[in-house]
């Protein structure tokens, strides 16, 4: 789909844009498209179209795990598979590392192999 300008004004919309002191609203109605195709087409354009985003990591791990070592386990970061979590104390730390199995496969069921390749928990 080629992409469409407004078409310039004419001499005489802008003669009657300057006596009434206002612009008249051009019809763009013909010139608007699904939003959701412009978005495509602009990741597609950018070469984002197939780029994971952490963000849904991040907000799926507070699901993940109880309240508490939500509270005190939080994702900093995920780099090439890696997802990297900062541990507030050392016994949620130990906790982690217990469970470390079963939420690396929680993690890969949701998002895929690709994409969660592993899980290090730091202290701090």
């Amino acid at each position: 789909m080629a992409f469409r300008r407004r078409p310039r004004r004419t001499n005489r919309e802008r003669a009657l844009a300057q006596l009434r002191g206002y612009w008249e609203p051009q019809d763009v109605s013909k010139y608007t498209r699904d939003s959701e195709a412009v978005v495509e087409k602009t990741l597609k354009g950018l070469g984002l179209e197939g780029r994971f985003n952490e963000d849904q990591v991040f907000d799926a791990w507070n699901h993940m795990v109880d309240d508490f070592i939500a509270q005190n386990a939080k994702p900093v970061g995920l780099q090439r598979g890696v997802l990297s979590i900062q541990v507030l104390h050392s016994t949620v730390h130990y906790e982690l590392e217990r469970m470390k199995g079963q939420l690396l496969a929680k993690m890969q069921d949701s998002f895929g192999r690709d994409n969660v390749k592993e899980i290090r928990f730091r202290l701090g």
